[in-house]
């Protein structure tokens, strides 16, 4: 087998106590043709120096600060990376998680000419150590109805599972949305999933992700969490509305977000919501538009209103 070049793009804040670890574990792949491009986000820790000292001892390491002119957050380091990587593959990984060894060599070969355009492995969860799995990350990684299943987290596959073809993610209209703080990925897997809905499965856990405080996935940050959930559905509620395809899951969704909103009194949100995704919604039974209608003032007045939004929702 030819041995083609894999990007690994890596974005980082502040992460210099975790991230040699990381790289440590690049290093030790037994599939040794790739780049690894380090973007940072603005770090104020040692983050340049250790960097500095794997760039010394090893030139496959690339390391970049997100420009300026780029907005702060993850999303526009992992954009910038790719737009700076050669490799006919590509790993966006994240700077506190870890590889197998064999990872590289295991995922490249799944799609070595094959049709596929993607190949997604099972991942383990740590917290401290790699000695101390707690368990997969999501038993459920494919299924026969991917796009769904995954919009549904009925199957669950992070961004540090896969590898992607150069030449597919090179045919999408945009990579990680940039507006999104938490919810990058499902968004962005999403789109990929809707054009290529089959990819290879590898049930063996080759990365292995940490549980800390820092991470985005496990804080308890729930209202940022709740926010960027909801901001991420809009946008692919919004994709699926541009190709004229209906989806109950999201219309019911964004209907919740509604009611989730009215009730933190997030009154411009619910607003917005009432009317550019229920009133005009072809899908949703008349008499609950005019419910949704009848419970925006109600909360506004006496913040409540629950009782008024029961019923059927959508049309059959």
């Amino acid at each position: 087998m030819q041995t083609p070049l894999v990007s690994i793009i890596i974005p980082t804040y502040n992460r210099a106590h975790l991230i040699g670890e990381t790289l440590d574990s690049v290093l030790a792949q037994t599939y040794t043709n790739w780049e690894c491009i380090v973007v940072d986000d603005g770090s104020t820790d040692n983050t340049d120096e250790l960097l500095a000292t794997y760039c010394v001892k090893d030139s496959r390491f690339q390391y970049h600060h997100r420009p300026a002119n780029r907005p702060k957050g993850a999303n526009a380091c992992r954009n910038y990376g790719f737009e700076l990587s050669k490799g006919a593959y590509v790993s966006w990984f994240d700077s506190d998680d870890l590889m197998h060894r064999d990872r590289l060599k295991i995922q490249i070969s799944s799609l070595h000419n094959t049709n596929f355009n993607f190949s997604v492995c099972q991942a383990f969860v740590f917290i401290d150590s790699v000695k101390n799995v707690i368990g997969l990350r999501h038993e459920k990684i494919y299924s026969d109805n991917t796009f769904e299943e995954y919009l549904k987290h009925e199957i669950i596959w992070i961004t540090s599972s896969a590898i992607w073809k150069r030449v597919f993610i090179q045919t999408m209209d945009y990579l990680f949305d940039e507006e999104l703080q938490a919810a990058q990925e499902w968004e962005f897997h999403c789109r990929a999933l809707f054009f290529s809905p089959n990819y290879h499965v590898i049930k063996k856990p080759l990365v292995y992700i940490r549980k800390h405080d820092a991470s985005i996935s496990y804080n308890n940050n729930n209202e940022l969490r709740f926010l960027n959930n909801y901001n991420a559905r809009d946008k692919i509620f919004k994709f699926l509305n541009n190709k004229n395809i209906k989806n109950d899951y999201l219309i019911n969704y964004i209907i919740s977000y509604y009611k989730y909103f009215l009730i933190r009194r997030y009154f411009l949100r619910s607003f917005n919501i009432l009317i550019t995704k229920i009133v005009c919604n072809k899908n949703i039974v008349f008499m609950y538009k005019i419910k949704s209608l009848l419970a925006f003032p109600m909360y506004i007045i006496f913040n409540k209103g629950e009782f008024i939004l029961k019923g059927k929702r959508l049309k059959s």
